[in-house]
């Protein structure tokens, strides 16, 4: 996974032409707010440092707003501040992210409906960073959720804390894992449930977003009664952890990663969904373990869950940087369809289960896709 987001990442810096536009319809009106915030009642268990948290919310903004008296959000937050850290970052890269077109209006005043806005709250990949899931963000945002992105301390790419200081990526905890012998001197199921350690770290921290949101401006908007949690990898593994420890969300989607060990062995009674790559499951004998270990885990969710497997995908097509980063219209329509098909899910997922609206799958299995459903 580290090796992999490190070859998007290059490919962002070094090897894309001119960012397409986004394709938004003309009245799309989104805006965003920024937030760094730290625990000051946790210290992390492997680092020692306090839990502090990046947050970016999107939301839908008030219909009298006129877009063109507010700022487009960066793609990137405050890479100006962290590029120098990051160590494969120059100037010219930096310039030819900001390039990079967002919808958001930063600062535009949140849309003061009558209704409560449900809310959404989302984790990124391993090394990873909210920005390039703003393709779902903005557009979850113009159907009426409020969305928050988190990035973690040591986990996410970079986080800044409020005196603008920068903290890149720790990966010590996850590296030291790989240097251990299976099974000589670690089995897999311990192997997991040291894993799971860091997934519980960030599954706290989506725990603490909430929190905090709940005494931010936007508490007044937000209906606490329908909060949906989703990530990408380990930040699919921590929005499952976060789920299981606390009731306050009631439904969580996974974007192909592993559950934490607890929470495959006790199972889930939220409505669940992976979205995930089609692998040879039925060829491949490490495929076929994950393809039944992820099938046994929805079999123990004490409610409805769902298995959503894309065909022509891998573990990164999740990520909007392939769409705006793409080196001709092939590639760009390609990354594009990944993003709209996951993006129908996702949205259908949560529009059932936080809006109560009419979203039902039925299993299926073509070339291109294929829907595992479970139900108690």
């Amino acid at each position: 996974m580290k090796n992999q987001f490190i070859i998007f990442l290059s490919f962002l810096l070094f090897g894309c032409q001119a960012s397409p536009q986004a394709q938004i319809p003309e009245d799309f009106l989104v805006g965003t707010r920024y937030f760094q915030w730290q625990d000051t009642q946790r210290s992390d268990p492997y680092y020692g440092k306090k839990r502090l948290i990046n947050v970016q919310v999107w939301y839908p903004v008030a219909p009298s707003v006129k877009a063109q008296k507010f700022k487009k959000a960066p793609y990137y937050h405050q890479i100006e501040l962290a590029y120098k850290k990051l160590g494969n970052w120059s100037k010219k890269d930096v310039k030819m992210v900001q390039k990079i077109p967002t919808a958001a209006l930063v600062g535009a005043p949140l849309s003061q409906n009558s209704t409560k806005h449900p809310l959404i709250i989302f984790s990124p990949s391993l090394g990873g960073n909210i920005a390039q899931y703003s393709y779902y963000a903005e557009r979850l945002a113009k159907t009426g959720y409020i969305v928050a992105g988190v990035n973690h301390l040591y986990e996410s790419e970079y986080v800044v804390n409020a005196q603008k200081k920068v903290f890149t990526a720790n990966h010590r905890f996850h590296d030291s894992l790989k240097t251990l012998n299976i099974p000589t001197q670690i089995t897999v199921d311990k192997y997991r449930e040291v894993k799971g350690l860091r997934q519980e770290v960030l599954g706290q921290d989506l725990i603490f977003c909430l929190d905090q949101l709940k005494q931010s401006a936007f508490a007044q908007s937000i209906n606490f009664n329908k909060v949906g949690v989703w990530g990408h990898s380990i930040g699919g593994a921590a929005s499952v952890f976060a789920s299981f420890k606390d009731s306050r969300f009631s439904a969580v989607l996974d974007l192909d990663g592993t559950p934490p060990s607890v929470v495959m062995h006790k199972g889930l009674k939220k409505p669940f969904m992976f979205i995930e790559d089609l692998t040879d499951y039925n060829n491949h004998p490490g495929y076929k373990k994950l393809h039944t270990r992820r099938n046994n885990f929805c079999k123990k969710i004490d409610n409805k869950a769902y298995r959503v497997l894309l065909a022509g995908t891998n573990h990164n097509s999740f990520l909007d940087i392939n769409y705006r980063t793409a080196r001709n219209d092939a590639q760009r329509q390609k990354a594009l369809k990944v993003l709209q098909t996951t993006l129908y899910y996702m949205q259908g997922f949560f529009d059932r289960y936080l809006k109560g609206q009419s979203f039902e799958l039925k299993a299926k299995k073509t070339k291109e896709i294929e829907i595992l459903t479970f139900e108690k």
